[in-house]
C-alpha cells in the first residue's frame, strides 16, 4: 500500500494538523519516492550486551512517550494535511528489527536500513534494529525520517533509549517524574500544530511574517540590479524602484518565479573537508570576541557566496533549532526551520574592519531572527517568491546553512562521513584535502553544513549541478576555512584572496 492509498483506520487515538516545522518538509518531498532515504536521520548507540527483551521494551517506552515516532501523516495540502497518532503495540513488530549479522569491520550506517523509504502514510517513521549475538544486544541502529526527527531531536531520541534501557535493564520505569507531573514532559507535535493557530499563535505569526518581510525587502534591496552568476534564473535584470511592492501583491504585474523542475535541477552532489584549523578557529574567534561560532561560519560561507557569485551581498537562510521551552528541548520532532540572514560582502577600504563589523551584524540577525524562525512556511515561500522575484532560488538569495555542535552531533550525526568516525590521527593542520562524494538523485540546491567539535569541524557543501557551484566546491571550502583563520588570528595575518589555494583563479 503507498501512502497516497492509505486512510485513518478505527485505531487511531488522536489527530490533529500538522506542525508548521513537518508542513515545509512534506511540501518539499514528492510522495511514494524510492529517494526519501537520502533524508534519514540516523543513529548508533552500543548494545552494552543488554538483553534483547529489555531493549524491546525500552524502544516501546520511548515511542510511548514522542507520539510523533508513531504517527502516520496524510498529505492534502497546506489545509488538508493530517497526522494520526496510534496506538503503541499495534505496529511495535514492523518498527523493531532483530539480527544476529555480524557487523564487525563494517562503517556506521553501511546498512540496508540506512536507505529505508518510509511512507509516512502508511508506516510509522522509524526503524530500531538490534544486532544481537546470543540474545543479548551488541549495537542499536535507529533510523527516522526527517519529518519526524531533526539532529537535536535524534540527540534526544537517544538519550532517551539509553535512559531507558538502563532502567529496565535495573527492573524500573523511565521517565517517572514526567508521569507524575514533576517535569515537563517532551512537548507532541499535535499539541504544537493546535498552539501555532491558537490566538497567541497567529499574534506570533504577525509578528514573524513582518520580520521576514522586512529582512527580504533588505535582501531586494542590497542585491537590486544585480544578475545572478548561477540558478534558475540567471539573465540580466533591471533595477526595480525601492518600496513599491508590499507581500500580497504581485509585483509589477510579473509572475513570480518557482524555480527548475526536477529534471532540469539534474543531480545533486557534495564535497567535505575535515579542518581542524576552522573548527580551532572558530573557537578562538568566539573567546575574543563573545559572537557564536555559528556565526563566525555563517559570514565565511557568505562571504564565499559573494566571492562565487561577484554579488555584492548574499541572501542566505540560516536554519535554527527553533527550541524555545523545556518541553520543546525534551522532544525528538522535527522543529528545525528557516531564517533570512543578509551577509555582507566585502568592502573597500579596510579589509579587517569590514569584516568584524559584518561578523557582528551576522550575529545580531541570527541572535534576532531565531525569534521568529518558526513562520508559516506557505506564507514565507510566497514572500520571497514576490519580493525577489528572479533572484530567489539563485546563488545570491537561496544558500542554506546549517551549524551543529558538540552538543546535537556528538558520535551519531549521518552527515559525518562515514569512513571518518571522528577525526583520524593523519590528519594534520595543513592537510586540505576535499573529498568530493558520487552524485545523489536528492540533495540541497545550494547549502554548507559546519559540524563543530572541539577537535575541528567538518564543512560540507552541496550544490546541485544547474547551479554550476560545482566548478568552485574546492575554492569555496578552502575559503571558508582561510577565512576561519584569517579572523582568528585578529587579522595579523593576509587577508585571503578567493581561488588562491583552490581549483580556480
Amino acid at each position: 500500500m503507498t501512502e497516497s492509498e492509505w486512510s485513518p483506520s478505527s485505531s487511531v487515538i488522536r489527530s490533529g494538523r500538522l506542525t508548521w516545522a513537518q508542513q515545509e518538509w512534506v511540501h518539499w518531498v514528492p510522495t511514494d519516492t524510492d529517494t526519501s532515504f537520502e533524508d534519514n536521520i540516523c543513529a548508533v548507540i552500543p548494545g552494552r550486551d543488554v538483553p534483547v527483551d529489555h531493549v524491546v521494551t525500552a524502544v516501546r517506552d520511548v515511542l510511548v512517550r514522542h507520539e510523533g515516532l508513531r504517527s502516520l501523516i496524510h498529505r492534502a495540502g497546506q489545509e488538508g494535511s493530517r497526522q494520526y497518532v496510534c496506538p503503541v503495540d499495534e505496529r511495535l513488530d514492523d518498527v523493531i528489527q532483530v539480527t544476529d549479522e555480524d557487523v564487525a569491520g563494517r562503517r556506521r550506517f553501511d546498512t540496508p536500513w540506512r536507505r529505508t523509504c518510509f511512507r509516512i502514510g502508511a508506516e510509522w517513521p522509524i526503524k530500531v534494529v538490534l544486532y544481537a549475538t546470543g540474545g543479548l544486544a551488541r549495537r542499536i541502529d535507529i533510523v527516522v525520517d526527517h519529518v519526524a526527527i531533526d539532529p537535536w531531536g535524534m540527540r534526544v531520541l537517544c538519550d532517551d533509549l539509553t535512559r531507558a534501557i538502563r532502567s529496565r535493564t535495573a527492573g524500573r520505569e523511565p521517565f517517572g517524574a514526567e508521569r507524575t507531573g514533576r517535569v515537563e514532559g517532551a512537548e507532541q507535535p499535535i499539541d504544537v500544530a493546535l498552539s501555532e493557530t491558537s490566538p497567541a499563535g497567529l499574534v506570533y505569526q504577525r509578528r514573524a511574517l513582518g520580520y521576514w518581510e522586512q529582512r527580504l525587502l533588505g535582501f531586494r534591496k542590497a542585491l537590486d540590479g544585480h544578475t545572478p552568476r548561477s540558478g534558475p534564473s540567471a539573465r540580466p535584470r533591471p533595477p526595480s524602484e525601492q518600496g513599491a511592492s508590499r507581500f500580497g501583491k504581485a509585483l509589477d504585474g510579473r509572475t513570480p518565479h518557482s524555480g527548475p523542475s526536477a529534471a532540469e535541477q539534474g543531480a545533486f552532489r557534495s564535497c567535505w573537508l575535515i579542518s581542524r584549523r576552522a573548527g580551532q578557529a572558530a573557537g578562538a574567534i568566539a573567546r575574543a570576541t563573545g559572537v557564536s561560532p555559528s556565526a563566525a561560519f555563517l559570514l565565511a560561507f557568505g562571504t564565499a557566496v559573494c566571492a562565487v557569485e561577484r554579488s555584492p551581498q548574499a541572501g542566505l537562510f540560516a536554519i535554527s533549532a527553533n527550541r524555545f521551552s523545556a518541553g520543546a528541548r525534551r522532544s525528538v520532532r522535527k522543529a528545525t526551520m528557516t531564517m533570512p540572514v543578509l551577509v555582507p560582502g566585502p568592502a573597500s577600504g579596510d579589509a579587517a574592519d569590514s569584516y568584524r563589523r559584518a561578523l557582528a551584524d551576522c550575529a545580531a540577525q541570527q541572535l534576532y531572527g531565531h525569534r521568529f524562525a518558526n513562520a508559516d512556511p506557505y506564507a514565507t515561500e510566497r514572500m520571497c517568491e514576490e519580493i525577489l522575484e528572479d533572484l530567489y532560488k539563485t546563488g545570491v538569495a537561496y544558500p542554506r546553512f546549517s551549524y551543529m555542535d558538540d552538543s546535537v552531533t556528538n558520535d551519531f550525526n549521518p552527515v559525518w562521513p562515514a569512513e571518518k568516525d571522528g577525526f583520524p590521527g593523519d590528519v594534520t593542520a595543513d592537510d586540505r584535502t576535499v573529498t568530493f562524494t558520487p552524485p545523489r538523485p536528492l540533495g540541497a540546491r545550494y547549502m554548507l553544513t559546519v559540524l563543530h567539535r572541539r577537535a575541528g569541524a567538518v564543512l560540507s557543501l552541496q550544490w546541485g549541478d544547474a547551479t554550476g557551484w560545482g566548478e568552485t566546491a574546492e575554492s569555496m571550502l578552502l575559503h571558508i576555512e582561510d577565512l576561519m583563520v584569517w579572523a582568528a588570528s585578529e587579522y595579523a595575518l593576509d587577508a585571503p584572496v578567493f581561488g588562491q589555494t583552490g581549483t580556480i583563479a
